[in-house]
């Protein structure tokens, strides 16, 4: 009964050293997302402000286009929109000429004002008050105006859409841009997407919010819980598998993207 039961001991290890084995799956620790950062308008590139490797952050200024006409349009609409001398005396002339009416209103019934008179008046209080409303509408024009000219100049900055770190840089300052061309590659490193293929009996056993641990060389020995985000609802009938991503975190940068790794799931997770 020994050797009967050292044996069944032995192939009982074996199949689960094989059940682990199947736990763990080869993946690729990838940037969330890289974005070849390009300009909405066409122009001379007058500065670049930050290069390959540099860490930006989103909304900071990558780049900026020769805008010395817009400035001056922006500086022009800003004076336009300011300029409320015109509303004033208008306001001013509306005051008078209500004050002149009313001063004859009162001298109508003694006869010393006529009839037409007060109608010419009043045709001026009309005039005074259209003119008004005409101007106070020149002024909200303007306002819009200026934050047209304000938009079009931002447009010349080039800013980071994500939190990241520069990869390529593709054009330097003094070189023309085109809506076309990329000005630089921005990588986002946090987190990073470790992407991997399970088999198809797992279908289901490993699910979105399901949590794997993540082996990668790079720092030497560094294993981090990773929560899967993604499963693919394809399977690939060539090899059996199916497509899985999980978010690594990497808030400090110190894991490099773009390396290979192990990705293994837990008996429950795996449904083993």
């Amino acid at each position: 009964m020994k050797p009967v039961f050292a044996a069944a001991l032995l192939l009982s290890q074996a199949v689960s050293a094989a059940h682990a084995e199947s736990r763990i799956f080869d993946c690729v620790a990838e940037p969330a997302q890289r974005v070849a950062v390009g300009s909405p308008v066409t122009g001379l590139l007058a500065s670049v402000r930050v290069g390959r490797g540099d860490e930006v952050k989103r909304g900071e200024e990558l780049a900026r286009l020769e805008s010395t006409v817009e400035e001056a349009n922006v500086a022009l609409a800003t004076a336009q929109a300011n300029a409320r001398e015109n509303l004033e005396s208008q306001r001013t002339r509306l005051d008078l000429a209500e004050a002149n009416l009313d001063r004859s209103l009162k001298l109508v019934n003694s006869g010393t004002v006529t009839q037409s008179k007060i109608d010419e008046l009043q045709a001026i209080v009309a005039i005074a008050r259209r003119d008004l409303v005409t101007e106070e509408l020149r002024l909200k024009v303007a306002a819009i105006e200026l934050e047209r000219q304000k938009a079009l100049l931002a447009r010349q900055s080039i800013k980071s859409p994500i939190d990241g770190v520069v990869v390529e840089q593709n054009l330097r300052a003094g070189e023309f841009v085109r809506q076309d061309s990329a000005i630089m590659t921005v990588a986002q490193t946090n987190p990073l997407h470790v992407e991997a293929y399970v088999p198809t009996e797992l279908w289901g056993k490993i699910t979105k919010g399901s949590h794997g641990t993540v082996s990668l060389d790079h720092p030497a020995g560094t294993r981090i819980d990773a929560e899967v985000t993604v499963v693919d609802r394809i399977f690939d009938a060539a090899s059996g598998t199916f497509s899985i991503r999980l978010a690594l975190p990497n808030a400090d940068a110190m894991i490099p993207a773009g390396q290979r790794c192990k990705v293994s799931f837990e008996a429950t997770a795996a449904g083993q």
